[in-house]
């Protein structure tokens, strides 16, 4: 399952690039929606590219979910976020290359992310999103499960970056 997503910011995408990385939005972020536990694995710039690794627990509410699929989803894991940052090759904005992996699910979240310029005080963020699974016939039911959450997942990004954006900038 593919899904893509494009989102408009009033601010120039150096101003975006900033926040998006820094760990002010990060914790920021984490306080508004309560969680408690997250750590910093990177917040580092390594040979690839400017890497942010974090650590979130989760739980995970089995009432919720169909009886397939509880037996690959435990009642608590781990949440890895990782971005790998880089400028796009023509110095226009920026790229991430990021990944979502919670504990051990058998499901892949991975994709990419551009912020460019739409003006000087204005920037899009371009979001990729693919959710596979390596688990034939049940990956595939796992996979059909996460696609309405990957949606409400990146409206929720979006509510929460901008209203960093007009709180704390």
């Amino acid at each position: 399952m593919k899904v893509k997503v494009d989102r408009e910011y009033p601010v120039n995408v150096e101003q975006l690039y900033q926040i998006m990385t820094s760990k002010a939005f990060f914790e920021q972020r984490f306080e508004w929606g309560r969680v408690q536990g997250y750590r910093f694995e990177g917040f580092e710039q390594t040979a690839e590219g400017l890497l942010l690794k974090i650590h979130q627990p989760v739980k995970i509410r089995s009432d919720k979910i169909p009886g397939f699929a509880r037996r690959f989803l435990p009642e608590q894991a781990d949440l890895l976020t990782e971005f790998l940052w880089t400028p796009m090759a023509d110095g226009a904005g920026y790229q991430a290359d990021y990944r979502f992996q919670l504990g051990n699910v058998p499901v892949n979240v991975a994709g990419k992310m551009v912020l460019c310029s739409d003006g000087e005080a204005h920037s899009l963020q371009c979001t990729e999103v693919e959710v596979s699974s390596s688990v034939p016939i049940v990956g595939k039911k796992l996979v059909a499960l996460l696609a309405d959450k990957v949606d409400d997942a990146l409206a929720g990004d979006y509510r929460q970056t901008l209203r960093y954006v007009e709180e704390c900038r």
